[in-house]
């Protein structure tokens, strides 16, 4: 008996994840599938834009497809440009072209030293094929034929990284064609008698290749431009920053001739850099506890960044109840930052190194681009809408406030801990070691970090009568310049809490160095970068980390305490270790030292030092540094940018101080009132204002209205 099938239709179970609209599985992996508009009018198109999201999980195929779509809006049609064109770029072309160029001479030239044990007959019959060849070549070109250069072209392709066309487009085609009866024309004479660098001049120089020896070497590779780098610029931070930069080149291009890296190719590199998250690198999983890095290519760190934007950005944008203005402030704060003007600056002149460097290996020059034009092209890369932000979050570096100067003294770390791993909770115990010193030494000498955690033993001094430390003092650390090495008396806080007691009293085995542990928490040798991730994660436990006031900011907060009290700038620039006209500091801080001890003290913590019987030695007992109650200042903009709403609130209280909310067409009369009401509230009181630039300079235009 046979089971009868049921003449409803059968109901496909709906899948538990959603790919979208322009995802295509094969097998487990996903792919991007989306088809590319009409090349020709009046004809539909079956072109389709298919690659690879090398994912099989259906959440992160749904963020990468959703990036990619951001990207085919404003690279699509270009695409479709390049289909109709089928066109390389000039300078690409170009750089082609001379790859077969040059190694077609540097072929000639080696069959023309072999040339004296072919006889006159083979010599001859060899004429008789370049010039049939060349016949042949002229046939095929006007039947638009051109795969008698197809291979020459495959070969410089491999080499430049510059994929050819498919097929290949008439422009190139007729170009190599006629380059390679030049070059055939050119043989003819060498196999006639004639030395190849005279028989090829006039080919050389209708493409710019000068001298003939020069020209035909195997063209300087840019792993290659690396190594001469590293050894024109020895200095350890400017290996680290060749090291970072080639590594970004050889992904993006590969290994290629450094002469094919046209500016049109330079702008592709930039726009890409500047696409790279501000944190790209970061996520090897490499550290103390684990030795082995993932590899992490910088396409999938941009690819995750712009899927995660996309979401971000259109969850913003379908909402109707804050103006674009606000829209694009909190974006400010939402999407992944990327690497600032700044750095893509700093990457140009890695470029410009690396160019130069090249031309020591026998490389022509290669034009790199200005500051300015890489300026342009990342501006121009902007799409057109109205929610476009680029978030770089550049470093301010702004000086520490009085309140969390006073929450920063008063903390576990000098007042009292649990444990030396728990810096941060409160406990009857005080460690004085690199994490008590450090920062404190930074915050009163406005030292530099490498500084501090490479001092000595032997760099505590007794000089005229003043304890001092000897700052950048032997060659091991060398300072940032020679005008960092320089002799700072220890100012009176120091000496108040015990610093000079707590150094007499290491043993022997506590070793050459004053803080080892700081040294020794680096195991690639920096030992700066290795202490500020320490201290930053203490100091976020503490709930006092800030993107703008970081670790590195207590210099600038001891020297913006000297400006205010009016300390002269030569004093500053010799305890800061910064250029001091045309004196080295070294000669100027060993004859000026109780000036510079004075100097030092006008930096003014209004602390109160005393002695604990459980510690056995004096600390901070309390801080009398901003005593007025901190208040919080929350802003939303209007379409044109102005203060939408304003809410201040405290600590202390579930209600607000302080709520203004802009009417449709508010008056001058009535802005000014609400001014002047918000005066009188902040007149007593710190703030903590809005981080977004726009919502700040809203803030402060409406006190100003007063």
């Amino acid at each position: 008996m046979t089971q009868r099938r049921s003449s409803r239709p059968s109901r496909r179970r709906k899948a538990k994840h959603h790919a979208g609209p322009y995802l295509l599985r094969r097998g487990r992996i996903f792919y991007f599938r989306k088809r590319l508009p009409q090349i020709e009018p009046n004809q539909g198109s079956n072109l389709f834009l298919c690659l690879s999201l090398r994912t099989e999980i259906p959440l992160d195929a749904v963020k990468r497809s959703a990036a990619l779509l951001t990207v085919y809006e404003t690279e699509g049609q270009k695409i479709v440009d390049a289909l109709k064109n089928n066109l390389l770029a000039p300078a690409d072309a170009k750089s082609l072209l001379m790859e077969v160029l040059r190694a077609e001479l540097a072929r000639i030239q080696e069959e023309q030293k072999a040339m004296g044990g072919a006889s006159e007959d083979e010599l001859d019959a060899r004429i008789e094929q370049l010039e049939a060849e060349n016949k042949a070549l002229r046939r095929a070109s006007r039947r638009q034929d051109w795969s008698a250069v197809q291979a020459l072209l495959q070969k410089a392709s491999e080499l430049v990284r510059i994929p050819l066309p498919e097929p290949l487009a008439t422009d190139l085609g007729s170009q190599a064609m006629t380059l390679k009866r030049h070059l055939n024309d050119v043989e003819i004479q060498v196999l006639k008698g004639d030395d190849v660098r005279p028989a090829s001049s006039s080919l050389r120089a209708e493409h710019g290749a000068g001298d003939f020896d020069l020209f035909v070497r195997s063209p300087v590779l840019l792993s290659q431009a690396w190594e001469q780098t590293r050894k024109n610029h020895p200095t350890p931070s400017m290996q680290s920053s060749i090291d970072a930069f080639a590594r970004l080149a050889l992904e993006f291009f590969g290994d290629i001739p450094i002469t094919s890296l046209s500016k049109e190719r330079q702008k592709a590199f930039f726009a890409w850099m500047a696409r790279l998250p501000k944190k790209q690198g970061k996520g090897h999983g490499k550290n103390r506890f684990k030795s082995e890095a993932a590899v992490v290519l910088k396409n999938d760190e941009i690819e995750k960044a712009d899927a995660e934007d996309h979401i971000v950005i259109e969850a913003l944008r379908q909402r109707t109840d804050i103006s674009n203005a606000e829209k694009r402030a909190l974006l400010t704060e939402k999407l992944v930052p990327r690497l600032t003007m700044s750095t893509l600056r700093n990457k140009r002149d890695a470029l410009k190194r690396m160019l130069v460097s090249a031309q020591d290996l026998g490389a022509t020059q290669v034009e790199v681009l200005s500051h300015k034009e890489v300026e342009r092209h990342v501006a121009a890369q902007a799409p057109d809408d109205v929610l476009y932000v680029r978030v770089t979050k550049p470093k301010l570096r702004m000086p520490w406030s009085d309140e969390r100067l006073a929450q920063f003294l008063t903390c576990p770390i000098f007042t009292g801990r649990s444990s030396p791993h728990r810096r941060w909770k409160r406990g009857k115990r005080i460690i004085r070691d690199a994490t008590y010193w450090v920062p404190l030494i930074l915050l009163t000498m406005g030292t530099r970090i490498e500084e501090v955690v490479l001092l000595k033993r032997t760099d505590v001094r007794f000089r005229n009568g003043y304890y001092c430390l000897a700052i950048a003092s032997g060659p091991d650390n060398a300072g940032k310049s020679e005008d960092a090495n320089r002799i700072v008396p220890i100012p009176q806080l120091l000496l108040d809490l015990g610093f000079v007691e707590w150094f007499q009293a290491l043993p022997e085995k506590h070793g050459i160095l004053l803080f080892p542990e700081a040294a020794e928490r680096s195991a690639k040798g920096d030992e700066a970068g290795a202490f500020s991730k320490h201290f930053n994660r203490v100091l976020h436990q503490l709930g006092l980390r800030d993107f703008d006031a970081d670790f590195y900011a207590m210099r600038k907060t001891f020297l913006s305490m000297l400006r205010s009290a009016e300390v002269p700038d030569g004093q500053r620039q010799a305890i800061a270790g910064h250029k001091h006209g045309n004196v080295l500091n070294i000669h100027y801080t060993a004859h000026n030292t109780g000036d510079l001890k004075t100097a030092a003290d006008k930096a003014d913590f209004d602390i109160e030092i005393g002695r604990r019987r459980q510690f056995g030695f004096s600390v901070i007992l309390r801080s009398n540094l901003a005593q007025a109650e901190n208040l919080q200042v929350d802003v939303t903009l209007t379409e044109g940018g102005e203060a939408a709403t304003v809410t201040i609130k405290d600590d202390k209280s579930t209600q607000p101080l302080f709520t203004y909310v802009r009417e449709a067409a508010p008056t001058s009369e009535k802005l000014r009132l609400v001014a002047k009401e918000l005066k009188k509230i902040l007149a007593s009181h710190a703030l903590c204002l809005p981080q977004n630039a726009a919502k700040r300079a809203a803030f402060e235009h409406l006190q100003a209205l007063a």
